[in-house]
């Protein structure tokens, strides 16, 4: 992947992010957003054995066990929360475990900024909750407390204000050809502007190049 890269001035969050002891769930219309706890194992496994949901991770497969899954788990909860802001998605209407997401890194190698990411079990595709917790998500984002720091970040995603300084952004990448995952980001007003090829990393097609886009949205 060709990029060039600058260091600029601008915002994050303040860290550590707050642990999950401290982040209050979040409401919409029909879901609830709150941290995965130990005991939404067996549903988090449920997730992330159906082959459909983590087909756009970096492996590429479901988990082999349940075992595989609460290591997965762990990198959520505590002392690892302060390193992400992610979060389980729940049915409002019945409390069942439907997907995953938020920032999963504060440093995209990619592009720098913070990037976010979701997954959802197959059956809710195409249903408007991708759109519905990535809108949530973005705002409790957005309004977390903020401190000035210097970044290294991919030249082409720097939005300026200044000589040296540049607006806050949050990145997200999918395939090319993932048109749905696409269009959730397009809808949000994250700005497609970047794009390269690079061997995958998902043990079915490891090795083989796959093409890939980048995404970002400014911080209003």
């Amino acid at each position: 992947m060709e990029n060039s890269w600058a260091v600029v001035e601008t915002t994050l969050p303040c860290v550590p992010l707050p642990p999950i002891s401290q982040r209050q769930p979040i409401s919409t219309k029909r879901l609830v957003i709150r941290p995965v706890r130990e005991d939404d194992l067996e549903a988090y496994h449920e997730l992330r054995s159906q082959p459909e949901a983590m087909i756009g991770t970096r492996r590429g497969r479901p988990d082999r066990d349940i075992d595989e899954t609460r290591s997965a788990m762990q990198d959520l909860l505590s002392p690892k929360d302060s390193k992400a802001f992610y979060f389980g998605v729940f049915l409002a209407s019945t409390g069942a475990l439907i997907g995953e997401g938020g920032v999963h890194t504060m440093e995209s190698a990619s592009c720098g900024w913070p990037e976010i990411g979701y997954k959802f079990r197959k059956e809710f595709w195409g249903q408007g909750y991708g759109t519905e917790f990535l809108r949530a998500l973005l705002e409790a984002w957005w309004n977390l407390p903020r401190s000035h720091v210097e970044l290294r970040v991919s030249s082409s995603s720097i939005d300026r204000n200044g000589e040296l300084k540049a607006t806050e952004q949050i990145y997200a990448t999918t395939a090319a050809d993932n048109i749905g995952s696409r269009r959730v980001l397009e809808k949000l007003g994250f700005v497609h502007f970047l794009e390269w090829t690079e061997p995958d990393t998902q043990e079915h097609r490891l090795g083989q190049p796959i093409r890939l886009v980048g995404y970002r949205l400014s911080k209003v």
